[in-house]
C-alpha cells in the first residue's frame, strides 16, 4: 500500500506538467540569441522548448519526429533560414505555426507555400525583404525583446 501511495505521488507532479506542444528554437550566427526573451515567449504559451544552434537541423528533424505533441518553430536571425530550410523537408510533419526574428534580407520567409501559421519580424537587416512581415525600429540584440512586447502588449 505504501509503495502504491509513493508511485502516485511521485506520477502525480510528473502528469502536471507533461508537455502540451514545444517551441523549437533555432539560434542565430555565433549562438547569438535572447535566452530570456525567448523563455518568456514559451512560458507564456505554456509550451515547454527545444534550442538548437542554426547549424543542427537534423538534431531538430530527430526531434521533431520523436515528439507527438504539437510544436511551434521560432528562429531567430540566420536560425530563420535553418527553418526555411526544415519546412521543405517533406519527412516532418507542419508545424501549427512560425515565428522569425531578424531574419536577413535575402532569406526567403514567406512560409505560406507551406500552408502553416507564420509570423516575421525584421529589424534593419531585413530591409529589402520581399517576404510579409513586420518592420521594427530596434536592434538586431534587442528586436527578440520587442516581439514579445509586440505580441504580449507588455
Amino acid at each position: 500500500m505504501i509503495r502504491f501511495l509513493f508511485a502516485t505521488i511521485l506520477f502525480f507532479p510528473i502528469s502536471l506538467y507533461a508537455c502540451v506542444g514545444y517551441v523549437i528554437g533555432f539560434k542565430g550566427n555565433d549562438d547569438i540569441f535572447d535566452h530570456q526573451a525567448f523563455n518568456q515567449y514559451v512560458n507564456q504559451i505554456g509550451y515547454c522548448s527545444k534550442l538548437f544552434s542554426w547549424h543542427r537541423s537534423t538534431d531538430a528533424v530527430k526531434f521533431i519526429n520523436s515528439i507527438d505533441e504539437k510544436y511551434q518553430l521560432y528562429g531567430f536571425s540566420k536560425g530563420a533560414e535553418t527553418i526555411s530550410k526544415l519546412l521543405k523537408n517533406s519527412s516532418i510533419r507542419r508545424p501549427e505555426y512560425v515565428l522569425t526574428i531578424g531574419a536577413f534580407r535575402t532569406t526567403d520567409v514567406d512560409f505560406k507555400k507551406y500552408d502553416v501559421k507564420f509570423d516575421n519580424y525584421f529589424d534593419d537587416s531585413g530591409r529589402g525583404q520581399k517576404s510579409p512581415g513586420v518592420f521594427l525600429s530596434v536592434s538586431h540584440s534587442k528586436i527578440q525583446k520587442e516581439v514579445n512586447r509586440v505580441l504580449f502588449k507588455t
